[in-house]
């Protein structure tokens, strides 16, 4: 793997803390500030309970409110531990645990102390006290695990891959929204380019060998494999439009994989799905990748969107090096492996590093 720069260092680390701390304070607060999150809890409520007491509304809510602050706290806490761990040293570390929940508790009454700045917000020294209970549960637990991953490196504590489909699920979601307008210019560009399709429907291999249709955005000439049958593209491949380019650098091209994503075809990190009878083209001929080691193994998880495969490599280094990354990455797999690996993602895209051949990060 490349080594640790320190601009990847900060968008691991450092950004995640402040990026949730800007959602608590000012976002959050002026989101509880208006009457809109009561109202839209309240017809919830109702609908669930509709004989409901407006007592038992108002406490409802309050339980609600509060469990929010116990959880978001929770989180800054797991936040600032990382950064301050930095991916150094052993899993647990008491000072280190100690400075972060220092930092959290801080931040909370420094929240609390500005709320009386904002409209129909007040300052509750009860609130701070649960977002203390927040921020020690979540360290208790950082030490109870990190304990154990520390005494044993075998151990899967910690790796939190329940959260994995419904990670996927909403933020598969929450993509499709917010990049509704992207697939009008995208769908735009292409077509005025030649005039072809602006999809490009791919039989892929999932999990379990089980085979699906992966909907890209069409980057190649109309009928690019016709005669050559499913290649992967090289460097200044003729079959690749401008358009194109532009797509694949920046992986605009595989925004319609959200949809299979949200369906459970794949997930947004995984090893890439590759598609049936593809062959791997090198100076002695072409070989099938289903001939290479480590073919099957990988189909033990879901495909990626993006991978440790995908980020750290370059798309022409040969299979059988990518296939031992698959591998390698399903042996390490966790829930915030693949935090770092999408965060990852969004920097190369927003560099438009994809299609590069030299490091990505």
């Amino acid at each position: 793997m490349a080594k640790m720069t320190t601009g990847r260092r900060f968008l691991l680390y450092i950004l995640p803390p402040l990026l949730w701390m800007a959602v608590i304070f000012p976002l959050w607060n002026r989101a509880l500030g208006s009457s809109k999150i009561y109202e839209v809890f309240a017809d919830v409520f109702r609908w669930l309970a509709p004989h409901a007491s407006q007592q038992a509304l108002d406490t409802a809510y309050i339980i609600f409110r509060k469990t929010l602050h116990f959880i978001e706290y929770g989180f800054l806490a797991f936040l600032f531990y990382r950064a301050f761990r930095a991916g150094r040293g052993p899993y647990w570390a008491r000072r280190t645990g100690l400075a972060a929940a220092v930092a959290a508790s801080a931040y909370g009454f420094l929240d609390e102390f500005l709320q009386s700045f904002v409209p129909r917000r007040v300052g509750s020294p009860f609130d701070w006290a649960v977002d203390t209970a927040g921020i020690l549960a979540t360290i208790a637990l950082i030490a109870w695990a990190g304990s154990r991953r520390d005494a044993d490196p075998r151990a899967r504590i910690g790796r939190a891959l329940f959260l994995k489909r419904p990670f996927d699920i909403a933020l598969a979601g929450l993509g499709l929204l917010v990049s509704a307008p992207l697939w009008l210019v995208i769908a735009a560009a292409v077509r005025l380019e030649d005039r072809g399709p602006l999809f490009y429907a791919q039989e892929r291999v999932g999990r379990n060998g089980r085979t699906f249709k992966a909907l890209k955005f069409r980057s190649m000439v109309p009928d690019a494999e016709k005669a050559s049958g499913p290649v992967q593209a090289v460097a200044g491949d003729p079959r690749v439009t401008r358009v194109g380019r532009v797509l694949r650098a920046t992986a605009m091209d595989e925004l319609p994989q959200l949809v299979n994503i949200f369906k459970g075809d794949m997930s947004f990190v995984g090893p890439r799905a590759l598609r049936p009878n593809e062959r791997e083209v090198n100076g002695a001929g072409s070989v099938a990748l289903a001939e290479v080691p480590g073919y099957k193994a990988r189909h033990a998880v879901r495909p990626g969107l993006t991978g440790l495969t995908q980020v750290f490599l370059p798309g022409e280094t040969p299979r059988r090096k990518k296939f031992r990354c698959d591998l390698l990455y399903i042996r390490r797999r966790s829930f915030w492996f693949d935090l770092e690996l999408i965060l990852l993602s969004f920097w190369i895209t927003f560099r438009g590093k994809w299609e590069s051949r030299e490091p990505k990060v």
